[in-house]
């Protein structure tokens, strides 16, 4: 037992005037009114060591006299690694993106780590300052989870040398894995489900963004996955059109409907993304028109509000646990090379209400 733990009460045998510190409160100014040693304050702090009850006790009373707050960073410098990874993300607005950031924090959890999040909102510009910003913060590492993406900012990443993780974008490097969705095959198995139901005539509906560079790459995956999956079925009599309205996903979503409804024949509509396809519900159901019975509708990501719609929205799944274990693993890597640690995550399809066998009389026949 150490000389900290002598003391059983936890009561406070010195009293500081807390009005002199105008400055932020030190770990050195806890240890001295609790009257304990710097390794007994950082083993509270922590939740590691053993340390009596009574003198955690002390100590945690200590912290909130001075309403002490650990500086993270200044304990990142003198350790010279840091506990906090970066995550950098396309928009929080985006259940997908919102979703996937919470699965990665998460699982960075249960391995002692934080993460320090930003959002680029489909700004190149942003993009690249974000990248800035987190690699001036001596993150341990770095995961890219963007749909849009900026080749400046992957040579400023890999020439930091952190480890590093990118979703859809680039080759492995020394320090840096890939992390690939299957978007292709997803788009697969939900035109293979319409085929099956009877549907040969799509309508595929994807979202641009005014002044956010070349195509989403995210998109561009997803577009050119649909189109081989038409391309590719062998079913005589299959017609695809395909409508890209700018905006964010709702809005475009409800403005294609406006668009194809009366110049474009279509029993099903896939949507680039689940937002999108919300929009489209609301297009169509304003019109009249019924969910599957006169149009059946895809999305893609299985947000979390695709339960909710009505009907329950048909989705292809990207599995965030699954994202957020190959995220981890990539930056936390124990051996293995970033080659090794770079994959491709298999989506599957969830069926629900929003998709039915076609009815030739509907409305959405142009």
């Amino acid at each position: 037992m150490s000389k900290d733990d002598n003391v059983s009460s936890p009561r406070l045998t010195k009293t500081f005037d807390t009005s002199v510190f105008k400055a932020k409160a030190k770990i050195q100014d806890v240890a001295r009114l609790a009257e304990v040693s710097l390794g007994t304050v950082s083993a509270v702090l922590n939740g590691k060591g053993r340390v009596s009850t009574a003198t955690r006790d002390r100590v945690q009373a200590a912290i909130v006299q001075l309403n002490y707050r650990p500086d993270l960073y200044a304990s990142n410098l003198a350790r010279r690694n840091t506990q906090i990874l970066g995550v950098i993300v396309s928009n929080l607005e985006n259940p997908f993106f919102a979703e996937t950031a919470n699965a990665v924090e998460i699982e960075a959890e249960r391995h002692g780590f934080q993460i320090s999040l930003m959002a680029t909102n489909f700004s190149p510009v942003r993009h690249r300052s974000s990248v800035e910003r987190m690699l001036g913060a001596r993150i341990a590492g770095l995961a890219v989870l963007t749909s849009e993406h900026d080749e400046q900012s992957r040579k400023l990443i890999l020439a930091s040398g952190i480890p590093s993780v990118f979703l859809d974008y680039g080759s492995p490097t020394e320090s840096s894995a890939t992390i690939r969705v299957d978007s292709g095959g997803g788009m697969r198995l939900a035109v293979e489900h319409l085929l099956a139901l009877g549907h040969r005539d799509f309508l595929f509906v994807r979202n641009s963004h005014k002044g956010a560079g070349p195509p989403l790459l995210s998109h561009r995956l997803r577009d050119e996955g649909f189109a081989a999956a038409v391309q590719d079925c062998n079913v005589p009599g299959v017609h695809a059109h395909a409508i890209d309205t700018e905006g964010p996903g709702a809005d475009a979503g409800e403005k294609a409907i406006a668009q194809a409804l009366g110049s474009i024949r279509f029993t099903a509509a896939v949507a680039v993304t689940d937002t999108v396809a919300m929009g489209m519900y609301r297009g169509l159901q304003a019109r009249g028109l019924s969910i599957p019975k006169d149009v059946s509708v895809v999305g893609f990501d299985n947000t979390y509000f695709c339960r909710f719609l009505h009907p329950p929205l048909t989705t292809v799944d990207i599995p965030r646990t699954e994202l957020s274990r190959a995220v981890l693993a990539a930056l936390l890597r124990k051996g293995e090379s970033c080659e090794e640690l770079s994959s491709t995550l298999a989506t599957s399809l969830i069926v629900r209400q929003s998709t039915g066998p076609p009815n030739r009389q509907s409305k959405s026949m142009a």
